[in-house]
């Protein structure tokens, strides 16, 4: 197929597309027209998503298991620092508008925390800084479905770029979430009897 004939093919799938998922024809125009610009994304509409939520929780509960290993290892007035970063692979469910916007993305954590003893009271309070991405290319697998028009090679987004009609691009997104924990001294998990870990999302960024 000529790159004139691709284009027609691709401008067709975008009108086509935007009546049932309006986000991916948003990108594939994007990946005509942005001329390879990076696209930030909507926090709300990607953490609609379980495969984003269930990538989350997971940095979380890593996150949690440290700090319980460090709030066990702390005498009375004693305080210690958790840092580390957490990267989880995030395979969109197929079906799904994500799927037709990242098929596989990355979800990079890092945590910072503070866990304190003071008498019977373990206190933990931090933050994480989650940010998403995967470049919105065609150059995984062999095959991309595309919505009404079926299985088709990766080719032919891979001819649009070499053709200088569109541009693969970057998509992205960040946030912050902060941590608020308890737990009595000797208990041998932060979470269960009486003792709490709260996940906030930070400030007004659930755009």
């Amino acid at each position: 197929m000529s790159a004139p004939e691709l284009v027609t093919l691709f401008r067709s799938i975008i009108a086509e597309g935007r009546k049932v998922h309006p986000v991916a024809g948003d990108f594939l125009e994007h990946f005509m027209d942005g001329a390879g610009a990076p696209r930030r994304m909507s926090l709300r509409w990607l953490r609609s998503f379980r495969a984003i939520q269930r990538a989350e929780r997971k940095n979380q509960r890593r996150f949690e298991r440290q700090i319980e290993r460090a709030a066990r290892q702390l005498g009375d007035g004693a305080s210690s620092w958790v840092h580390d970063r957490w990267d989880v692979r995030i395979n969109a469910f197929i079906g799904t508008e994500l799927f037709y916007v990242s098929r596989v993305s990355l979800l990079r954590s890092r945590g910072s925390f503070v866990v304190t003893r003071t008498g019977a009271q373990v206190r933990v309070s931090g933050t994480v800084r989650h940010h998403w991405f995967d470049p919105y290319d065609w150059d995984r697998g062999r095959w991309v479905y595309i919505p009404k028009h079926g299985f088709a090679p990766i080719a032919v987004g891979r001819d649009l770029v070499e053709a200088d009609e569109a541009r693969n691009f970057l998509m992205e997104s960040h946030h912050v979430q902060t941590l608020e924990g308890t737990r009595r001294a000797g208990r041998r998990r932060l979470r269960g009897g009486g003792t709490r870990f709260e996940w906030s999302l930070a400030g007004a960024e659930h755009r």
